[in-house]
């Protein structure tokens, strides 16, 4: 073989590997964007949904090839949020009142406002400690119990827990008289916690949350008369194929059992 066709087929020889690394990196590329061309919802949700709405995130993602980002806060502070810009894709309140008031704002759009869950208010104490089940009603005098320390309970301000407990407390006349008990929370996980930690030893909280915990116990249920319903509303603030699919996901027979494994009522 001469010199030239020598030169010819070494320079044949680059080229072919150029393409073959050019086609290459196509490829790569290509199955990169693939494993990663996911829709991407934003979620702000109330704290108690925090254990429920884990799951059912999950089994959406998969089915949905969705990534779903929370924001878990009260609902008082998520409204707060949103009326300051911060606008997510779907917007889940544990109080109707911040439902209807970021509605009044002109955020949620009609008629994808749907009421997706109940939950009870309960009384728990510190795993260990010695305090009996009581049976709630106008005969119970709380103070003694609390034994000079505090009442753990979300601020009524902005925690619809709180809110609710308020309710409760003033049906059976004892809000003011315990005026120097209270230990407001920024939510209501945070009141549990409080509880958890032997911080106070009462506290009023969501039941899905009292009985997901292993460091409380329930001692007492608050008459369903005592407060306003517990109910949950989802709303759609932005519609696209994600945000909407999620947004009937979570009301939709298949998520039904994840909803009753922690509690709720549906």
């Amino acid at each position: 073989m001469n010199m030239r066709n020598k030169h010819f087929n070494r320079i044949t020889t680059y080229c072919l590997i150029l393409t073959i690394a050019a086609m290459t990196a196509c490829t790569g590329g290509k199955e990169k964007t693939d494993s990663t061309d996911k829709a991407e919802i934003t979620v702000f949700a109330a704290a108690s949904l925090t254990n429920v709405l884990s799951e059912l995130i999950d089994s959406f993602e998969v089915a949905g090839n969705v990534k779903v980002i929370t924001n878990m806060a009260s609902s008082g502070t998520l409204a707060r949020q949103i009326e300051q810009g911060g606008t997510p894709d779907v917007y889940i309140s544990a109080s109707k009142k911040w439902a209807n008031y970021v509605d009044s704002l002109g955020f949620v759009l009609h008629p994808f406002k749907n009421e997706i869950a109940l939950n009870d208010l309960v009384l728990v104490a510190p795993k260990e400690s010695e305090q009996a089940t009581l049976e709630i009603d106008s005969t119970l005098d709380l103070i003694p119990l609390l034994k000079g320390d505090r009442l753990s309970i979300g601020d009524p301000a902005h925690v619809p827990a709180g809110k609710y407990a308020k309710q409760s407390l003033e049906y059976f006349g004892w809000y003011s008289k315990l005026s120097d008990f209270y230990l407001p929370a920024k939510d209501v996980r945070t009141a549990l916690m409080v509880v958890e930690l032997g911080e106070a030893p009462l506290g009023i909280v969501y039941r899905t949350d009292a009985e997901e915990s292993s460091k409380v116990k329930i001692v007492g249920t608050f008459p369903p008369q005592s407060h306003k319903p517990i109910v949950y509303v989802s709303c759609l603030l932005k519609e696209n194929d994600a945000s909407r699919s999620f947004f009937e996901y979570i009301k939709s027979e298949a998520s039904a059992p994840i909803w009753k494994k922690y509690g709720f009522n549906q």
